[in-house]
């Protein structure tokens, strides 16, 4: 009983290790942040694979604009989080922690109309593993404070019924969310 109390607390005590890659150049510029910048998500997807192509690693195509509409509802999603614990400003300036996120990755949990126009023969009962990647830079009044890396990939283990076209990507977007702002205000377990 005693162990698996530890390692609770060990957990939650934890929040670096809630990313794949944590890189902080300057723990100390993460003590006393008060005020963050949320930058507008960008994103940089990698080439979907071509019709055909089988290989189970190549990313599926992702249409510009749905792209474009989960990199807003990421933007929407952090500003939230932060906003829980911190002072969400619009612009940066003196002091103010400034969050910039890049998509890396989004993989739809069911077929979008990109996946159709690939193949349109496709069954709209079909169901995948989706998820999201990204790169989130943190700088502060000009100088490079820290830099994580992450890769949210659902399971078809998790009992979750694939429902939402972008369930997992929504899950993942959830998680960082609520993970993001808690690291930044620990920044003792930031810089281990």
């Amino acid at each position: 009983m005693r162990k698996p109390l530890l390692l609770a607390l060990a957990l939650i005590a934890l929040p670096s290790l809630a990313f794949d890659q944590a890189q902080v150049m300057q723990p100390a510029a993460l003590a006393d942040v008060r005020s963050v910048h949320i930058v507008p998500v960008a994103v940089e997807l990698p080439a979907a694979a071509r019709r055909g192509d089988r290989r189970g690693d190549a990313p599926r195509p992702v249409a510009v604009r749905d792209a474009e509409a989960k990199a807003a509802e990421l933007t929407a999603a952090l500003r939230r989080g932060f906003a829980k614990d911190f002072t969400v400003v619009d612009a940066p300036g003196p002091g103010v922690l400034v969050i910039e996120t890049t998509l890396t990755r989004l993989e739809a949990s069911r077929p979008t109309m990109a996946d159709y126009h690939r193949e349109p023969g496709l069954g709209f009962e079909s169901v995948y593993a989706g998820g999201a990647a990204v790169d989130v830079r943190m700088t502060r009044d000009g100088s490079d404070i820290a830099v994580l890396k992450d890769r949210y990939v659902g399971s078809f283990s998790d009992g979750s019924p694939r429902i939402g076209v972008w369930q997992d990507t929504d899950r993942a977007f959830s998680q960082w969310s609520r993970q993001l702002p808690v690291w930044v205000a620990q920044p003792e377990t930031a810089s281990r």
